[in-house]
């Protein structure tokens, strides 16, 4: 198996759809944002277009699902729409995780089909390594929010 980062080929449709609404948390119309961790036995990459239970992290204090992000608004500069989110701790926590999945958990749209969609997959993150904390804060950092190392771009 393997955990590829990439963004998902089903969000790019999506956004062209109206499907998610990255306003920063908070504001009306804004979608909820989550984020799941995956082990290594995960296979998670381009056509990835949902979260899943499959390869999902168990342990101590971790909720299936992940927890909800903070996401802080979109910006654009130097020809590049981005966005970004506060990191996220998963506090208390025992797990091995190798990457995650950025999800939608309550999308606004539909697909092309028109059929409801159910947590669509925004992005994957593959972490390089398995990355564990035992009985410890999980904290995910995210790079800074600009046009060149924001987590997710659009040029």
């Amino acid at each position: 198996m393997a955990i590829t980062q990439t963004l998902c080929t089903s969000f790019k449709a999506e956004v062209l759809l109206a499907v998610h609404d990255f306003r920063p948390t908070g504001q009306s119309g804004a979608s909820p944002f989550k984020i799941a961790l995956y082990s290594s036995s995960a296979s998670l990459d381009a056509d990835t277009s949902a979260y899943t239970t499959s390869g999902e992290v168990s342990g101590t204090n971790y909720t299936a699902g992940g927890a909800a992000l903070t996401n802080v608004g979109v910006s654009a500069s130097s020809a590049t729409g981005f966005l970004d989110f506060d990191n996220i701790t998963f506090s208390n926590v025992t797990v091995t995780a190798r990457g995650a999945i950025i999800y939608n958990s309550s999308p606004k749209a539909y697909n092309n089909s028109g059929e409801a969609l159910t947590n669509p997959a925004v992005c994957v993150l593959d972490f390089g390594s398995d990355k564990t904390a035992t009985a410890q804060d999980f904290t995910i950092t995210f790079p800074v929010g600009v046009s060149s190392t924001a987590i997710i771009r659009v040029a």
